[in-house]
């Protein structure tokens, strides 16, 4: 989830193992990771007592070097990210909880739902086990761990889901559902399968490639295999809509995006503004289905949908 390249003689095993096995280890203490991509006004924001963004000034070459002497060799690839205005830090620690996420994985977690709220700028850059806001003066016994995230340098975006400043409603909404989101993707691996796809179509190499995985994360959650285009729309404008006109609109609207994602699986001819709207409908429709499941507390099943449809 938090996925970092290229380990480094320098980190430790306990890191380098969470970092290729997710999963099956756990990181202990507080682990500072380093973002860009948005904006808040407030010098430090609490999401819950374990879980905080925080705002980093610009670092300056010679903070990065200091870094390096003690032992994170990698860090002149953070240089190009350090003079930017919009930095900050996710701040995880442990808690008490006994199921769900990591230390690690729940910094990915927050940075997801981000990106569910729209805000699709955002950018993991590096970890540190301090404050990157304290990186000038480290006291030469401290042991320094530290690691690359898996940064990208070009993303996909989108019109309308590249929110620069997070306000008060993303704030609250996050800090009310992390936990339930948190639950559902450690007890459902269809659930948590579209929450890494809602983080990363942003990285794919063009249009197509982006459609096809959100639609791949959309169709395992319907799992309907006959008459598809007609029951898929019917089964989500249903169980995202109340009946009438808005159900009928969605309704027409998922026809239009999964005929436009038939032409984008199967390589025939689109215009670029067609694929264009193409993903962006489908990252909406995503969205929605995830966030009606977060504020349900629940995989929809099969009998959610004909729940929605027949009653």
């Amino acid at each position: 989830m938090c996925i970092l390249a290229n380990a480094e003689k320098h980190t430790s095993n306990s890191v380098l193992s969470a970092i290729h096995n997710p999963h099956q280890v756990t990181l202990t203490g507080t682990w500072h990771i380093l973002r860009n991509g948005i904006q808040f006004l407030e010098p430090e924001i609490e999401i819950l007592p374990y879980l905080k963004m925080r705002k980093v000034e610009k670092l300056s070459v010679f903070e990065l070097a200091g870094l390096g002497a003690k032992g994170f060799t990698q860090w002149a690839l953070i240089e190009p990210f350090s003079y930017r205005k919009n930095l900050f830090e996710i701040i995880s620690s442990e808690n008490d909880a006994k199921v769900g996420y990591d230390v690690l994985n729940r910094a990915w977690l927050l940075n997801t739902l981000l990106v569910l709220r729209r805000h699709t700028r955002i950018n993991s850059i590096a970890l540190l086990n301090r404050s990157w806001t304290n990186i000038k003066d480290i006291d030469k016994d401290f042991a320094v761990e530290a690691n690359l995230c898996d940064y990208h340098v070009k993303m996909l975006t989108l019109n309308g889901f590249d929110k620069p400043a997070v306000d008060e409603d993303d704030i609250n909404w996050i800090s009310k559902h992390f936990e339930l989101a948190n639950i559902l993707a450690n007890k459902n691996e269809k659930f948590k399968y579209a929450l890494t796809v809602t983080n990363t179509w942003r990285y794919c190499v063009d249009l197509r490639s982006a459609i096809a995985i959100i639609w791949a994360a959309i169709e395992s959650i319907v799992d309907v295999s006959t008459e598809i285009t007609y029951r898929l729309s019917l089964s989500l404008s249903s169980l995202l809509r109340d009946r009438g006109d808005l159900r009928l609109q969605k309704f027409n609207e998922i026809k239009t995006l999964y005929k436009l994602r038939s032409k984008v699986i199967h390589g025939s001819e689109i215009k670029t503004a067609d694929a264009t709207a193409a993903l962006s409908g489908s990252v909406n429709l995503l969205s929605e289905l995830i966030c009606y499941m977060i504020e349900n507390d629940r995989l929809v099943t099969e009998d959610d949908f004909k729940s929605a449809i027949f009653h």
